[in-house]
Order: structure tokens, then C-alpha cells, then sequence
């Protein structure tokens, strides 16, 4: 990372400093329970933001301070903020969408690319949307700093995000036909992740534990929302309910083991705590969210307990829906990674 921070900053200091201050800034602040951000940081990131919308990519060299800039903004919304930040995310890739189709970029100018089509594609899956770019696998072992080995994932993601999609701009509240989720649901069932030789060698067993963990928990919470998309609450609850133990299962395994949860698995978290029904169960989800690294001060820890309780109390009451009809209704708030 301080790496790649230093290579960005130096290809494009104007665009970047700013917005990189401001998010270290931020980060300490909360990490030392002050307020986030100060006037100044809020002012920068502003005019930031101003530019990633009047950006538009005249050379392919500048794709990579996009993308920076784009995932700075999104890093620093979220120290701040509660509310959900998937349109900075949307945009940044809408950016460079036209040349990642056409074959164009290099792996040195998409580096946080894949971290951007990670968060835009796991955030589509609980707002049953299209995510803005398919993920094109070109290296099947690559080891993602953010997306970890879920890489060779992502396009199952995608054909989950297209099925859900079309489930809720359906008329009605019918799904689409059997056949459709069968197939998808077989090829996630058969999915496991790749790892090379090279990793093995180059990773811990704990790491790799951590690794392995992330990739099965989205393997087994896309099966969840696909069985959800399917069937409202209510409707064969009991597969629904041995998804969701299977993800809380493998998340405390990982924390009991690693002594810390896998990167960006707490929306798998959510929609595995909304099957859970009794109340030894609902503590056990409470306590892997206080589990979450930077659970003292990211704003939208707060609203992941707010929306359990909410959930919780729509399936005490019998409530019978879809679960992309709950994300609906709270259109603004965060879903976090």
C-alpha cells in the first residue's frame, strides 16, 4: 500500500495530496475518538470530489490516478460517514469502463481496480442492481489485498447481481423461473478458490486461513441471497438458516483462530444475521460485529447493529418479503464492506 500511495502521488500530486491528507487525517482523529475530519479536510475532499465528476481520460496513463482518486474519496466517506458512498465508487468505474472493455489497461494502471469492482459488486448484490463492470479474470491465482482470492468469484457475483436484478424490476412479487437460480446456484456450490503453489509458499497458515475464510463466507452468502432472491422470508427458511450458520460458523473460526475477521465480510455478516431467529444465536452476530476491525469508530458500524435490530424485528413479527425489498426501504442507508 505505501507503495502504490507513493507511485500515485508522484504521478499526480495536485489531484491526489489533498484527498490522501485528509483521509490519514481522518483515520487518526478517529482512531483517537475526535471528531473525523476538520473544516479544511471537508473543503478538500469537496473539491475533490468536483473533480472526479469533470474528469474524463484523455490518456491511459492517468487511469490509475483516477482510480486512486476515486477509491480516497470512497475510503474517506466512509471514516465520516454512515451513509452509503456506492455512487463515488459507480462513477470512478463508469470512468474507466470503456477502456477496461476494450483491452487496454495494463496491470500497473488498475491496481485498485479490482478493490473498486470488489466493493461495487458486493454492494450490488444487497441492492439487487447491476454492478457498473463484469470482472474479466485474467490471472485465476492472484492474491488481491483487498478482494483476497475472490477474484475468479466476482463474475459468478456479477450473473447473481444480473438474476437479482431482474427479480426485483419484475412485475409483481413472483420470481423469474427455477431454472435460472438452479444453474447459477450449482456453479457456485462447485466454485472453490484457486491458490497456486507460489501462495502457499508465500503465506502463513493463518493467512492463508484468513484468505480461504473470506472466499467461502461470499461463496456461501451468494448462495443465500440467490436462495433469498427465490424465496421471500418464510419460505424455506431452514436452507436459508444453515447458509447463514455456515457464514457465522466460518467468521468465528477465523476470529478464534486468527484473533481477527477477514477483510470486507461484513455484509455477508448482515444478511446471515437476518436468518438468525433466536436470541443465542442474535448475540453470537452482535459479537462478530463488535469484532470488525475499527468497530470503536467507523460510523457505519453503528448503523449494521441499527439495521439487525430492524430486521430482526420485521422476521419476529412474521414479515414476508424479499430481502432486497428491506434494502429498498432504507435507500440511504450504508451498507459497509
Amino acid at each position: 500500500m505505501r507503495q502504490m500511495i507513493r507511485s500515485r502521488l508522484r504521478e499526480a500530486p495536485i489531484l491526489l495530496l489533498h484527498p490522501y491528507t485528509a483521509v490519514a487525517r481522518a483515520f487518526l482523529r478517529s482512531t483517537a475518538n475526535q471528531a473525523p475530519c476538520s473544516d479544511s479536510d471537508w473543503s478538500n475532499c469537496a473539491s475533490a470530489l468536483h473533480a472526479l465528476r469533470n474528469l474524463q481520460i484523455i490518456r491511459q496513463d492517468h487511469v490509475g490516478s483516477f482510480l486512486s482518486l476515486g477509491l480516497s474519496l470512497l475510503t474517506f466517506h466512509r471514516l465520516i460517514s454512515g451513509f452509503s458512498a456506492s455512487t463515488i465508487c459507480r462513477y470512478t468505474l463508469s470512468l474507466v469502463r470503456p477502456l477496461y472493455y476494450s483491452g487496454k489497461l495494463v496491470n500497473s494502471d488498475t491496481r485498485e481496480l479490482l478493490c473498486l469492482i470488489f466493493l461495487d459488486t458486493t454492494q450490488s448484490l444487497f441492492r439487487a442492481k447491476v454492478p457498473v463492470i463484469e470482472y474479466q479474470v485474467r490471472d485465476p491465482y492472484i492474491v488481491d489485498q483487498h478482494a483476497g482470492l475472490c477474484g475468479p468469484l466476482l463474475p459468478l457475483l456479477y450473473q447473481v447481481c444480473v438474476l437479482g436484478s431482474a427479480t426485483r424490476t419484475k412485475k409483481g412479487n413472483s420470481p423469474l423461473s427455477s431454472e435460472h437460480f438452479d444453474k447459477l446456484t450449482a456453479e457456485l456450490e462447485a466454485w472453490v478458490p484457486n491458490i497456486s503453489q507460489s501462495v502457499l509458499d508465500r503465506f502463513s497458515d493463518v493467512e492463508m486461513l484468513v484468505l480461504i475464510s473470506q472466499a467461502n463466507i461470499h461463496r456461501t452468502a451468494a448462495l443465500l441471497i440467490l436462495h433469498r432472491l427465490q424465496f421471500p422470508f418464510g419460505e424455506r427458511d431452514a436452507e436459508a438458516a444453515s447458509f447463514a450458520t455456515s457464514i457465522v460458523a466460518d467468521m468465528t473460526h477465523c476470529l478464534d483462530m486468527a484473533g481477527y475477521h477477514p477483510p470486507n465480510i461484513t455484509l455477508a455478516l448482515l444478511v446471515a444475521g437476518a436468518e438468525i431467529r433466536n436470541v443465542v444465536g442474535r448475540k453470537s452476530v452482535l459479537y462478530l460485529v463488535s469484532g470488525i476491525r475499527g468497530a470503536a469508530f467507523y460510523p457505519f458500524v453503528a448503523n449494521l447493529r441499527m439495521f439487525l435490530a430492524r430486521v430482526w424485528a420485521d422476521r419476529d413479527q412474521g414479515t414476508a418479503r424479499y430481502l432486497f425489498r428491506i434494502f429498498e426501504d432504507r435507500p440511504g442507508l450504508s451498507i459497509p464492506l
